[in-house]
């Protein structure tokens, strides 16, 4: 045991001495020069503090790291990494990687820089608490911020490639960071994040195949987004959610050359377009922003949506093909993520022949639903480190 821990030691220190010196403050989230290396590639850390640590945790590190766009660039992308207390077990930690819901795409927004007073941090600190838990029972805990949150350029939200590969190599950045931590992982999501571990469960062992994937958990998983954005230009009252379609169309046309806002929007829309890269979301669903705006007025008259809905329809979590054991969450009570779409959801994942587990809490809404489920969640993951064979119950909901 003393020789392994001295091992441990030695080779953390030597790993650690092989990156850059992370720079202090919020300079942390400026990439220098990428230079040569793959996706997953650490390039620095620091000790995380302020309202993100989970407290369980021996060592909290934030954490930058190399991931490839869908354009194929380089880019860099922060997260955070909580590592159990005590000893490692043989083959390392098992690791969650957890994808998290949608926060808006401020600088300030991402989850490991986001501030107590923020308008999210309630919503962040349900996640942390069941996360927390996670790593009390010995699981090493990962959490991207995403590309473009924290760091700069444009998230490219619900694409789900992106979203994918962020939450792959974050994995890979943390055994680089610390070898104690394993390589069989599960992923989990909620929301933004739902749809993000889909994908990254159908990238799974192509994107990193030194890595392996036991299964994936959606909760309240973004889908079915094409007949809401379909009938967005006909309406003519306001909505609180017309924000998650600002933040949509606006990463549409920053990945996709046929998605062009100046062609859906109408001018006098341009400073609430600002607003979509400055705040976060909870001030978006305001009266003074995007909640506040008149869908029918913001759409240019006639405005083709055809290449929007197309791309939407490219990045629906219902295409994947999962390879792995999947369990779908679901509220029953949930006003943003509809319960409709989520069974919708659930059909086409049981018509790809997913190994799925469909279960719905009656009552609970889009952000309790986290910790409503927590028992479910993390009995389900234990099972899949401990190798018992995953069930599904597609055939006895028939759908």
């Amino acid at each position: 045991m003393i020789v392994r821990t001295l091992l441990s030691f030695w080779a953390v220190t030597l790993l650690a001495a092989s990156f850059p010196a992370a720079p202090a403050g919020t300079a942390f989230y400026s990439p220098p020069a990428l230079g040569t290396g793959v996706h997953g590639d650490l390039i620095w850390s620091r000790a995380l503090d302020g309202g993100a640590v989970l407290p369980s945790a021996a060592r909290n590190e934030l954490v930058l790291y190399r991931t490839t766009a869908v354009d194929g660039s380089d880019v860099a992308v922060s997260g955070m990494v909580a590592i159990p207390k005590g000893t490692a077990p043989r083959g390392g930690w098992p690791v969650v990687t957890w994808a998290h819901g949608t926060t808006g795409d401020g600088l300030q927004c991402a989850p490991s820089r986001y501030p107590a007073n923020g308008s999210m941090y309630q919503y962040l600190k349900v996640a942390d608490n069941v996360l927390d838990d996670f790593v009390a029972h010995g699981y090493a805990v990962v959490q991207t911020d995403y590309e473009g949150q924290g760091t700069p350029g444009v998230h490219p939200y619900l694409v789900g490639e992106a979203e994918g590969r962020d939450t792959i190599d974050i994995v890979r950045a943390a055994r680089q960071l610390d070898p104690n931590i394993g390589t069989r992982y599960v992923v989990l999501g909620h929301s933004q994040g739902g749809h993000s571990a889909i994908f990254a469960a159908s990238l799974g062992q192509a994107w990193a195949p030194e890595l392996t994937l036991l299964g994936v958990v959606a909760l309240a998983p973004a889908s079915q987004l094409g007949p809401w954005i379909k009938s967005l230009p006909k309406q003519s009252d306001s909505e609180l959610g017309f924000g998650f379609a600002g933040l949509l169309i606006r990463a549409y046309a920053s990945v996709y050359p046929d998605v062009r806002t100046e062609q859906l929007f109408v001018p006098a829309a341009a400073p609430f377009e600002e607003q979509l890269g400055r705040l976060c979301a909870g001030e978006l669903f305001a009266q003074d922003s995007w909640g506040g705006l008149i869908p029918a007025k913001v759409f240019a008259p006639g405005a083709d949506l055809a290449p929007l809905l197309r791309r939407i329809a490219q990045n629906d979590p219902g295409a994947a093909r999962i390879a792995v054991p999947a369990l779908l969450v679901q509220g029953s009570a949930d006003d943003i993520v509809p319960a409709v779409a989520t069974e919708v959801l659930d059909s086409q994942l049981c018509d790809s022949k997913t190994l799925l587990t469909f279960d719905e809490v009656e009552g609970a809404n889009h952000i309790n639903v986290i910790w409503r489920a927590r028992t479910t969640v993390r009995d389900w993951v234990d099972d899949r480190f401990a190798g018992k064979p995953a069930a599904s119950n597609c055939a006895a909901l028939n759908r």
